[in-house]
This record gives C-alpha cells, sequence and structure tokens, in this order.
C-alpha cells in the first residue's frame, strides 16, 4: 500500500524552468506608399496595400463599362477610359513636409495603348506626378487609358485579348 502513495505523489511532481530575452530595437525613420480604392473608382484588389491591382475589365469605345469606369473621351482615332484610385504616404519619424511621387511604365504600354496618371504620360522612365505630397491622407489621383481605335497591325491594340501593365510608383521624402 506504502508503494503506491509514493509513486502517486511522483507522478504530481513539478519542473520549472525560466529565462529572459533581452531584445534591441533600433526605431528609424522611413516612408510607406500604399493604394486605397477611391469612392468614384474601380475597387481595387490587395486594396490597403503597396501591391495593389486594378481591373478595367472589358473596355470600348461605345457600350458599357464596368463599375468605376467612365470614359471621358471618344474620338475618331482613339477613346480613353478612366478610373480614380488613393495613394497614401505613411510617414514615421520624419522631418520633412511633404513628398514627391514618381511613377513609370515597368515595361513599353502594349501597341495601341498610353497610359497616364493624372495629366502626365507614362513611359519607362519616371516622371513626376505629385511634387508637395501630403502625408498620412488618401491623395486621389487618375489613370487613364488611351486606346488606339487602329485595326490591329496598324497600330491599333489586339483585340479580345487580355493585357496586363504594370505601373511602378515612387514616393521620395522632400
Amino acid at each position: 500500500m506504502m508503494a503506491l502513495l509514493l509513486s502517486s505523489t511522483a507522478l504530481l511532481a513539478q519542473d520549472t524552468a525560466t529565462g529572459t530575452i533581452n531584445a534591441t530595437l533600433i526605431n528609424k525613420s522611413g516612408i510607406a506608399i500604399v493604394f486605397d480604392t477611391d469612392p468614384g473608382g474601380v475597387t481595387l484588389g490587395n486594396n490597403g496595400s503597396s501591391a495593389a491591382t486594378l481591373n478595367f475589365g472589358t473596355i470600348s469605345a461605345f457600350g458599357p463599362l464596368s463599375p468605376g469606369i467612365t470614359r471621358p473621351t471618344v474620338l475618331p482615332a482613339s477613346y480613353t477610359v478612366k478610373t480614380l484610385f488613393d495613394v497614401q504616404v505613411i510617414e514615421g519619424g520624419l522631418v520633412t513636409p511633404s513628398y514627391t511621387l514618381s511613377a513609370q511604365l515597368a515595361a513599353a504600354a502594349p501597341t495601341g495603348f498610353t497610359y497616364a496618371v493624372d495629366a502626365v504620360t507614362l513611359t519607362t522612365v519616371a516622371q513626376t506626378i505629385q511634387a508637395n505630397g501630403t502625408y498620412n491622407t488618401d491623395v486621389q489621383h487618375s489613370l487613364n487609358l488611351t486606346v488606339s481605335t487602329a485595326a490591329p497591325g496598324s497600330g491599333g491594340p489586339a483585340v479580345g485579348i487580355p493585357l496586363t501593365s504594370t505601373i511602378n510608383f515612387t514616393a521620395t521624402s522632400n
């Protein structure tokens, strides 16, 4: 009987270990860029991130467009579709009053297409979009896509084929 009591006590015993981690933090100043859906524009994929996507959907010179897409101009040689999006540049630990926003195409635009942010036509060379942006607030911009109405092979775009382009944005503290 005594052996049974001793083995029961051994099962209830606990071991304890403690430890400490000393962490060092170095706070650095910096900025981050975030793309947000504008209430008047198309809903962005990955909204609220620095890697958002924007889908114009199916476009044409005439006919319906996706919600948030407008067609501000239709000319004999081209038409333009447009949507709004917001850029927020978040700063921490900086003493600069503003930032400069630039944009460029990652690769040449497909044949028959011209991209512009606001009134600035984009190429593969960085273009200034905004010189004195305000930190920590959504700033509205427009993405304009002008499409040639020339026939494919004559300077016009391919028809019925989904096309993808990448626009790289850079925010630089002033």
